[in-house]
């Protein structure tokens, strides 16, 4: 999944000091993707180098004149695993913007796009001067370094702006109505625990659990000792070592078998024993009394469950393991019913979640149409612990097909387990943050010959598959040949 970050400057840049600054940029390390390869084409219609700038600048000038596209409308600076872009605007007021695309996994990238704006902002003094000396129309080809050698470069006194990121309508309201809550505090103060663990992924965990906590409440939690139940002891050790469980040792009464007292430890129990203590019921010494070690569960336990709270709380880290920033995902309290409600605003994309821990069933279904019939988000994700009933997923499907005749397109994403929900978002996520690329890189396309978004979306790509490339010509290949 690819991020953009962005920023603006209130400064205007005419079409030559645009030229001059795409070169000073070039000196100091920022190769233009656009002007390199224009450059390029320049030179293999004029057999040589020689005349290259002086036919850029021919160029440039009579599309200026014209009033037609400017000539420079911005450039791509791609650099390891990031990518800058410079925009330029056209309208009073737009001046320029300035940002970096990356991945997760890249370091520092807000540290990255600071340097790139203050390289574009010290160039663009000495930019302007070497553009009113001439310097774009020199036939012999020096930069806009070269030419402001000696002179004093008006200095740029405008500073970057920080762009706000986009937020969809439908998730400002649903995160507006979201209100901070006890339950929405805990599941923040154990998602790091969750990212973690993941425990109650396993359905074998998560009904022991269930039985556990059920049975304690009943006071019966003596009768579901270690390794009862077919419950493996490894699994059994495995929730204790993330705090769902813990063991205690239960003292009973030997002559009636009343429960007295729960310890912490064996070794509480042997300091007890070696104590004076006798039992109130029989009168007998502790050291006499039964003492059998059970499993309860921890009060971590009890809010996990607590009407499927930990769905909510295991979503969150799901997707942020994707990338979509915390604050951009919001849940609201879980309801009576144990369904979970949550919306995460993806590159400003707003995609509803439903959560059950069961089955979805077709009464389910017509609850989750009210509520995104009341948030109007473009995607609709279900989860379900268990299954989604075939009447269920029909009445979601026919709702979808409905909303894209009516004009008012829908994604409908269902999803069977919680251990399915990475791999179903994943694909979604990239093409939805493709998307926004290309939207705020299209006043590039014209330049470049090609979607912008989509050359450095496929860029990025590439990086991480060897394979890559041949299976895009393969496809690219097979479009063509059913074309024809």
């Amino acid at each position: 999944m690819l991020f953009i970050e962005s920023k603006s400057l209130d400064y205007a840049v005419d079409g030559r000091t645009r030229t001059s600054l795409l070169e000073s940029l070039q000196e100091q390390g920022f190769v233009p993707l656009i002007r390199s390869a224009r450059l390029h084409l320049y030179e293999t219609a004029l057999a040589g180098a020689e005349h290259a700038r002086a036919l850029e600048g021919a160029l440039a000038t009579r599309a200026d004149a014209e009033a037609e596209a400017p000539y420079v409308r911005g450039d791509l600076f791609c650099v390891e695993d990031y990518a800058h872009f410079l925009l330029f605007g056209d309208e009073p007021g737009e001046g320029v913007r300035a940002g970096i695309v990356y991945e997760s996994g890249t370091a520092d990238p807000l540290e990255k796009l600071d340097a790139f704006c203050r390289s574009v902002r010290e160039s663009l003094g000495a930019a302007r001067l070497s553009s009113n000396s001439g310097g774009l129309g020199a036939a012999d080809g020096e930069g806009a370094s070269t030419l402001a050698k000696g002179a004093t470069a008006t200095a740029v006194t405008a500073a970057w702006e920080q762009r706000a990121a986009r937020v969809s309508d439908s998730f400002q309201r649903f995160a507006a109505d979201a209100t901070a809550t006890p339950a929405g505090a805990r599941g923040e103060m154990i998602e790091g625990w969750l990212r973690s663990s993941g425990m109650l992924e396993d359905t074998q965990a998560r009904g022991y659990l269930r039985r556990l906590s059920e049975a304690h409440r009943e006071g019966r939690a003596a009768t579901l000792n270690t390794g009862s139940e077919g419950v493996p002891d490894a699994l059994l050790n495995r929730l204790a070592e993330v705090g769902l469980l813990k063991r205690e040792i239960l003292v009973s009464c030997r002559k009636d078998g009343r429960a007295l007292f729960r310890l912490p430890s064996p070794d509480a129990f042997s300091v007890l024993s070696g104590s004076n203590a006798v039992c109130n019921e029989c009168g007998a010494a502790i050291a006499d009394e039964r003492a059998e070690e059970v499993t309860v569960p921890t009060s971590l336990t009890a809010t996990l469950l607590q009407d499927g709270a930990w769905l909510a709380t295991h979503l969150r880290s799901v997707i942020s393991s994707l990338g979509v920033p915390d604050r951009q995902i919001v849940a609201r309290p879980t309801g009576g019913d144990g369904e979970v409600r949550l919306m995460a605003n993806v590159c400003g994309e707003a995609f509803l979640f439903l959560l059950h821990d069961g089955d979805w069933t077709t009464a389910q279904a017509r609850r989750a149409l009210d509520e995104h019939a009341k948030i109007e988000s473009a995607h609709l994700v279900l989860v379900a612990t268990g299954k989604i009933q075939e009447d269920a997923r029909a009445r979601l499907r026919e709702h979808a097909r409905r909303r894209t005749q009516g004009g008012r397109e829908l994604e409908l994403i269902l999803v069977e387990g919680m251990d399915a929900v990475a791999a179903a978002l994943q694909p979604v996520f990239e093409r939805v943050s493709a998307d926004a690329l290309a939207e705020e890189l299209w006043e590039l396309d014209t330049s470049l010959g090609v979607s912008a978004g989509q050359l450095l979306a496929a860029r990025f790509r590439l990086r991480h598959r060897p394979g890559a490339l041949r299976d895009l010509a393969a496809s690219v290949a097979a479009s063509m040949s059913g074309s024809l």
